[in-house]
Formats: structure tokens, sequence, C-alpha cells
């Protein structure tokens, strides 16, 4: 068996930096950006009207991008080795998932996978950028790092900042289709940076707003802090992100371990990007960030606690016998109990009402698997109509006995940060 890889978060950053253009960055969960661009053939033509003049779309794009203020970022990095084949497996991969508040002020989680040499294994990192300080977490011991981050440039993919940056006198504009959606497809690049040597950005016809970057080039294997044997080559890469939720208020908190103890009795969970947080046990420590929404933590005698946020879309989300029904937390809760259902490993005890401390409306739901074996208790809370917060609480059945009156304690304190 292969070493796992332990590198630093400081050397993802660097990675990401360099690759994505400034304060960009990857995790496991995380669904790839396609590597394929996914447009089709382009038309012959935009709708009447509408200019293809690049003088005139990428200013229009950077200006609903700036109005836009936030959005989430997907990405996927990818390197190979030089001299090798392009059909052959690369030797970096790193899955990037991205929240920008905006200007200068976003989070980026990494996973990434090398496959090189004598070299296998996985990483990944968290990083966060708020009012010029850049927040690293080691993915090893999950301390916190800062440091200055004033005079970052901002990045080309999860910024976005490559849309002002193409050569507009060499850049040009066609009309296509991705994803079934009439868009702009912008072709050029961006003068001495080698990282985008050939830039395409997709960005709708209606609103200007960027759908997919992908770019080209070359980088030197310096930038991959030391996760790529050595060479003097530079390494052809590519980085495709796709955009999405534009405008949902996002707020990057400072971490909260930074003005905790390490052997305080309850610790915060705070949100990266959400308004959620919960006083847990001191003892609970975090597992390596692989995503950007939710949370993994382990404690000493086996016990696990899963955070999982996610954005929902009642259309897609809500189905089946949910179909139809008034979105709310009773049929948030009501899907959880589908899911396990379908799992068929786990027994429900109750799903029952729940009030925080605070005063919050929320559900409570008792299961066990392996014939009682091993206990659970899950949390669910609905804010809005599409913001849902999930927290997984279990133990061996002789443990959870222990430690359930921490574990309620946990969960009244769950509470929102407006």
């Amino acid at each position: 068996m292969k070493p796992q890889l332990v590198a630093s978060t400081v050397a993802i950053f660097i990675l990401l930096a360099s690759a994505c253009g400034g304060g960009g960055e990857p995790g496991p969960d995380a669904t790839p950006a396609s590597t394929d661009s996914g447009a089709s053939a382009p038309r012959d033509a935009t709708p009447v009207g509408v200019s293809t003049d690049p003088a005139i779309v990428l200013p229009a794009i950077s200006a609903a991008m700036a109005e836009a203020g936030s959005w989430l970022v997907e990405a996927r990095l990818t390197v190979m080795e030089a001299g090798v084949p392009e059909d052959e497996a690369p030797a970096l991969v790193t899955i990037i998932e991205a929240g920008r508040a905006g200007p200068g002020v976003n989070i980026i989680v990494t996973n990434s996978t090398v496959r090189s040499g004598f070299i296998s294994g996985s990483t990944s990192a968290e990083n966060r950028i708020i009012d010029g300080k850049r927040y690293r977490r080691d993915p090893g011991s999950g301390a916190w790092t800062v440091s200055d981050a004033s005079g970052d440039a901002p990045s080309l993919t999860v910024d976005a900042a490559v849309v002002g940056q193409i050569d507009v006198s060499t850049a040009s504009v066609t009309g296509t289709d991705l994803d079934g959606e009439e868009v702009f497809h912008v072709t050029g690049t961006v003068p001495g940076v080698d990282a985008a040597v050939k830039v395409e950005v997709f960005a709708g016809v209606l609103d200007n707003l960027v759908r997919m970057i992908r770019l080209e080039g070359t980088a030197p294997v310096a930038n991959f802090g030391g996760l790529l044997p050595g060479t003097d080559e530079m390494l052809p890469q590519t980085v495709e992100a796709r955009y999405t939720e534009y405008g949902r208020p996002i707020t990057v908190h400072v971490p909260p371990r930074i003005d905790e103890a390490e052997d305080a009795e309850v610790q915060t969970y705070l949100s990266t990007i959400n308004p959620f947080t919960m006083q847990i046990p001191g003892e609970l420590r975090s597992a390596p960030r692989t995503r950007l929404m939710g949370e993994t933590f382990n404690g000493p005698g086996g016990e696990a606690l899963f955070i999982v946020e996610e954005y929902l879309d009642p259309e897609t989300d809500f189905v089946g016998e949910l179909s139809g029904q008034a979105v709310n937390v009773q049929t948030y809760a009501r899907r959880f109990e589908i899911a396990l259902d379908d799992d068929g490993i786990y027994e429900i005890a109750s799903n029952e009402a729940f009030t925080t401390a605070s005063g919050l409306e929320a559900r409570l739901i008792r299961f066990s698997e392996s014939d009682g074996d091993v206990r659970w208790l899950h949390l669910v809370f609905l804010h809005g109509d599409d913001q849902g917060f999930g927290a997984s609480y279990g133990a061996l059945a002789g443990r959870f006995a222990e430690i359930e009156d921490a574990i309620m304690a946990a969960f009244r304190s769950f509470d929102i940060v407006e």
C-alpha cells in the first residue's frame, strides 16, 4: 500500500494560486466539473440585436459579475506530466469548491489526488480570505495559521478576474448552446500568464453572467508544493470552473477555532458560508476538510458528528411522495427518512418536533443500525425554503448512552447568525 500524502495547506494554496491566477483553491465528495465543455457546435448567430463585439461583450460580463457580487464555484484542475500523451491518466487532479462573498472575500476547499511515479495518494486544504487576511487550515492537524493577503491578486477563476484580463484585440465572441441555454462563447488569451494561454468564457446572453470558464496553459512543477516529481519542464494543465447561486447571501466567517482554546469544554461549529452555528463538545476533532458545506468530527470514544448543509430546489429535491407538498421542516425531515429507508440498513425510532434554546422549530430523528449496535440522533432544520441543515451524531450503543446529554445540549444550541 502506498503512503497517504500529507501536504501542507500552504502547498495546495500555492498550487491553486498559480494555476488559477491568485486567491484560488479544492474536496472529496465534491462533484467535479466536467472536463467536456458541454457546448454544442457554434450557432450561426446570436439573437437579433445582440452584439458579438468583444469590446462590448467582455465589459458587459464584468459589469454583470460585479453587480451579482456573490456566487459558488465548482472546478477541476488537471495537470499532466511533461511528455505524457494526452490519453494517459493525469498526474494531479484537484477538485475545487469555493464560495465568493464579495471582492477579495472567499473560501476555497480543495481535494487533490496524485498518481505520479512512486507518489500516490490524496490531500485536502482549506483557505479563507477575509479583510485582507488569509486563514489556512492544516489538513493533518486542523490547526489554523493567519497571514497577510492584502497584496494578493484576485483569482482568475474564483473571482472570475480572467474576464477582465482577456486581450480584447485578439478575442472572439460567438453564440452557442451550453446545457440548453443560449450563451456567449468568448475565446481569447491573457498575455503573459502561462496558465491562461487559451481562455474560454461561457456567459448567458440574457444576463451576461458567467456559466463556465475554461483555462488551458502550463505551470512549473514548483507551483504544486512538492506533490509532483521535480522537472525543469512546464507541465500542461487545464482548469474548468462552473458558476452557480449568483447573488445568494454568503458570509465567509473567520474560523471559530482561531479564538478558542484547544482544551475548551465546548467549541463552535460555524458554517463556512451560511448562517448556521452550534456548540459542540470540545473533545471532538475535525476530520480533514473535503467539501465546502458541512463538516465531519470524530470523538475519542469512536463517536462521530456529520454536518451537512445544502441548497434545495423544491422541484427536483421534493419528489415522489413529497411532490406537491408544502416545503417546510416536516417535509425536509421526511426527505431524510426516505433516504434512510432506501438504504435498507437503518431502523427509524422516531421523528419528533424539536425546539432549540433560541426558539427555532426543528425536527429530531432517532434511528439505529446493525440491530441497534449503533445509535443516531439527527437534527433537521430548514432556513427559508431552500437552505437545509442536518447534523447526525452517532456512536456505539454503550457510548451513545454516555454522551446523549452532550448530544442534546449541542443540538439545543443550534442557532442562526444573521
